[in-house]
C-alpha cells in the first residue's frame, strides 16, 4: 500500500501542477503525507515485532503501534492545514484549470484508495482486537479516497458548469474532513499513551495487584 500511494502520489502532483487543479494538487500532496503515515504504521510493526521478546519493555513493546498511529495523526492533521490554507489562496488567486487532463488522473487516484483499502481490509482478519496502528492506516486510505472524490466533484463541476470556484472549495471540505478524523484519532491514541483508560476492567485487577 505505501508503493502504490508513493505512486500515485507523484502522478497527481506532477499532473495537479500541469494542468493548475488545486484539487488534483491537494490530494496528490494528501497522499504524499498519507505514504509517509503508512510507512510509520509499517515501521511500528516492525518494530514491535522484532523487540517482541525483549525484556527491557516491562508491558511489551505495543505501545510503539500506538505512538507509531499518534504520529500518524499529527501528520493527518497537518494536511488539513495545508490543503486549507492553500486553498484559501486559490480563491483569491484563481488558475485556469486542464479539466479534461486532471480528471482522468483524479479518477484513477479513486481506483487506487480503493485497491489500497482492499489490500488493506483483506488483512483486517489478523487483528482480533482493536488494532489503532492498523485503523490509522485505513483511515489515512479512507481519507485519500474521500479527497479524491471531492477532488472529482469540483472537476466535473468546472468543466461542465464553468464553476473554477467548486475546484479551491472542495479542498477547504476536504481539509475540514482531514482534520476531524486527525483529531478523533489524536483523542483515540492519546488516552492509550497516558494510560487514560479508567473504565478498562484489567485497571482494577491492577490496582488491586498493587494494593492502591
Amino acid at each position: 500500500v505505501v508503493l502504490i500511494t508513493l505512486i500515485m502520489m507523484v502522478a497527481e502532483i506532477v499532473f495537479g501542477w500541469l494542468t493548475h487543479s488545486m484539487a488534483l494538487l491537494a490530494d496528490g500532496w494528501h497522499m504524499g503525507t498519507h505514504a509517509f503515515a503508512l510507512g510509520l504504521s509499517l515501521l511500528a510493526y516492525v518494530f514491535a515485532r522484532t523487540h517482541a521478546h525483549d525484556h527491557r519493555f516491562t508491558f511489551g513493546p505495543w505501545k510503539v503501534e500506538i505512538l507509531g498511529a499518534y504520529s500518524s495523526a499529527i501528520a493527518l492533521g497537518l494536511v488539513g492545514l495545508v490543503m486549507a490554507a492553500t486553498s484559501v489562496e486559490r480563491f483569491f488567486n484563481p488558475a485556469v484549470i486542464r479539466f479534461g487532463q486532471a480528471l482522468p488522473v483524479a479518477g484513477l487516484g479513486l481506483i487506487v484508495n480503493f485497491v489500497c483499502a482492499g489490500v488493506l481490509h483483506s488483512g483486517k482478519k489478523h487483528h482480533h482486537h482493536e488494532d489503532l496502528n492498523f485503523k490509522s492506516a485505513y483511515l489515512h486510505v479512507i481519507a485519500d479516497a474521500a479527497t479524491s472524490v471531492l477532488a472529482i466533484i469540483a472537476l466535473v463541476g468546472g468543466w461542465i458548469y464553468g464553476w473554477s470556484w467548486l475546484d479551491p472549495l472542495m479542498g477547504i471540505v476536504g481539509a475540514i474532513l482531514v482534520a476531524s478524523w486527525a483529531h478523533g484519532l489524536l483523542v483515540e491514541t492519546g488516552k492509550v499513551l497516558l494510560d487514560r483508560e479508567l473504565d478498562h476492567p484489567v485497571v482494577a485487577e491492577i490496582r488491586d495487584a498493587i494494593g492502591t
